[in-house]
């Protein structure tokens, strides 16, 4: 077992020599569109946490770690969610396009007998970063999906309302 995880640092780290890791902030709006139209919008349509990405080539994982407050009204404990994703991410001079698709997995705050962290459905992300030197700035979207056969019906995707966001995030290497 050590052997191999020797082998596996002898090869994982001259790869992240031409790595790139951010780490940063995120802010989402995860309420509807018919809250928007109705101007009905107040703080707990927004969530906020920290994001971070690593890039190598066209290859880009990153987590996304939301912090839910308490829902009484629905029963659920305060949580943090993270939405996980892997994918491809291309950068064209200043800016960086990305899409990945992982699961989203709740961490639950409050004993409720579901003390590991469980995945609740899939996530497609949609990202693009503005690069300022060491800087990124950027928007992002999340889609939910139950599974991975909505990928199928791709056009009802889009119809649904994606969590949307901005990130400002910050290169570490």
């Amino acid at each position: 077992m050590k052997k191999l995880l020797v082998l596996l640092l002898v090869i994982a780290l001259p790869a992240f020599a031409f790595a790139d890791f951010q780490l940063g902030a995120v802010g989402m709006y995860k309420g509807t569109i018919a809250q928007l139209k109705a101007k009905d919008v107040g703080l707990e349509d927004f969530t906020f946490g920290a994001e971070a990405r690593l890039k190598l080539s066209l290859f880009q994982a990153g987590v996304s770690a939301l912090y839910y407050p308490e829902n009484v009204a629905l029963d659920k404990p305060p949580a943090i969610v993270a939405l996980t994703d892997v994918g491809l991410s291309l950068d064209l001079l200043f800016l960086r396009i990305g899409l990945g698709l992982g699961p989203n997995l709740v961490i639950a705050l409050k004993d409720t007998g579901a003390a590991k962290p469980f995945p609740v459905g899939l996530n497609m992300k949609l990202s693009t970063d503005v690069n300022i030197g060491n800087l990124s700035l950027g928007l992002v979207g999340f889609y939910y999906l139950d599974s991975i056969k909505e990928l199928k019906n791709v056009g009802s995707i889009f119809k649904d309302m994606p969590w949307l966001g901005v990130t400002a995030m910050f290169k570490i290497f």
